[in-house]
C-alpha cells in the first residue's frame, strides 16, 4: 500500500472556491489509513485456509508448514482482488488530497491495472468492477497535466455512487467469505483436530496441554473475527462520509466542512486500532 503525506495547508480547493479546510485533509488521511488496515485482513483470507490445511498435519512429522495448497487458490485469488480494490480506493483518496493541497495529482499510475485485478474479488463485469473502472478513470484524469480544480466538485459528485458500490462489495467479502465461511471453517477444523489429538492420548497432562493450545488458537481466531467486524463498521463510515462530502461539494463553505467531516474522522480514528488488533 502506498504511503501518503497529509498536511494542513491553505490552497484553493474547488469544493467551495474557499480556503482548503484541514477537515478535508484529515478525512482523506484517515481514509487511506483505514484502507491500509484492511490489507492484512484480506491477506489473512488465504492464510486462514492454509492454517486449516496445516492443522491436518500428523503429529511427529516435523514438516515445515504448507505455504501453497490447491484448495486455497480460489480464496487466494479473491483476497488478491480485494487488495487491488482497496489500493485503488486508497489512490482515489490520495488523488483528492493531492488536488486539494497542491492543485495537481500524480497518484494512480496503475489505476487501470488495479481495477482489472479487482475483478477476481468483486466479479468480472459486475457493478462493483464497473464502479472501480470509473474510479480508476477519475484517478488517472486527476493526474493529467492541466486538470482543473474546479472540475473536482463535479467529478466527486459523478463518482459518489461508485464508492458505496465498491465498499458494499468489499463488506460482503469480509462478512460472507471471511467471517462466515473461512474463519468459521478454520475454527471447526482446528477443534476437530484437537479432539483427535486428545483421543489418541487420553492422559490428563496431554489433555490440559491441548486445551490450553486450543483456547489460544480460538482466541486468535476470535480476535480476527472482531477485527473484521470493526473493519466493516469503518468501511461503512468511510462510505457515508464520502457520500456526504460529494453531496455537499458544490454549496458548503470551507468553514462548514469540519462539522460535516470531523465526526467521520473521529469515528475512523477510533476504529482503525480495533481493526489492527487481530493482525
Amino acid at each position: 500500500m502506498r504511503a501518503y503525506i497529509f498536511l494542513p495547508v491553505s490552497l484553493l480547493f474547488a469544493l467551495s472556491g474557499c480556503t482548503t479546510p484541514d477537515a478535508v485533509s484529515k478525512f482523506c488521511g484517515v481514509a487511506v489509513t483505514t484502507l491500509s488496515s484492511a490489507k492484512p485482513l484480506f491477506e489473512d483470507m488465504k492464510q486462514s485456509c492454509l492454517r486449516e490445511v496445516n492443522s491436518r498435519t500428523s503429529i511427529g512429522t516435523f514438516a515445515p508448514p504448507v505455504t501453497e495448497d490447491k484448495g486455497c487458490e480460489a480464496i487466494g485469488g479473491k483476497s488478491s482482488g480485494a487488495e487491488a480494490a482497496v489500493e485503488l480506493l486508497s489512490d482515489y483518496y490520495g488523488a483528492i488530497n493531492s488536488l486539494a493541497l497542491f492543485g495537481t495529482s500524480k497518484v494512480g499510475g496503475e489505476a487501470g491495472v488495479l481495477a482489472e485485478k479487482s475483478g477476481a474479488a468483486v466479479g468480472v463485469g459486475s457493478p462493483a468492477q464497473t464502479a472501480l473502472n470509473s474510479i480508476a478513470t477519475f484517478v488517472v484524469n486527476t493526474g493529467v497535466s492541466g486538470y482543473q480544480e474546479r472540475k473536482l466538485a463535479k467529478d466527486l459528485s459523478n463518482s459518489s455512487g461508485d464508492i458505496p458500490t465498491v465498499i458494499n462489495a468489499l463488506i460482503k467479502i469480509i462478512q460472507s467469505d471471511y467471517i462466515d465461511l473461512q474463519l468459521k471453517s478454520e475454527e471447526q477444523k482446528v477443534a476437530i483436530r484437537f479432539q483427535e489429538f486428545a483421543a489418541e492420548d487420553s492422559s490428563g497432562q496431554v489433555k490440559v496441554m491441548l486445551d490450553d493450545r486450543w483456547h489460544a488458537d480460538q482466541q486468535a481466531i476470535q480476535a480476527r473475527r472482531e477485527s473484521a467486524r470493526n473493519l466493516i463498521f469503518a468501511l461503512q463510515a468511510l462510505s457515508k462520509g464520502t457520500s456526504e462530502l460529494a453531496a455537499n461539494a458544490n454549496h458548503l463553505k470551507a468553514k462548514e466542512l469540519p462539522a460535516l467531516l470531523n465526526p467521520y474522522v473521529t469515528q475512523l480514528q477510533s476504529l482503525v486500532p480495533q481493526v489492527q488488533k487481530g493482525f
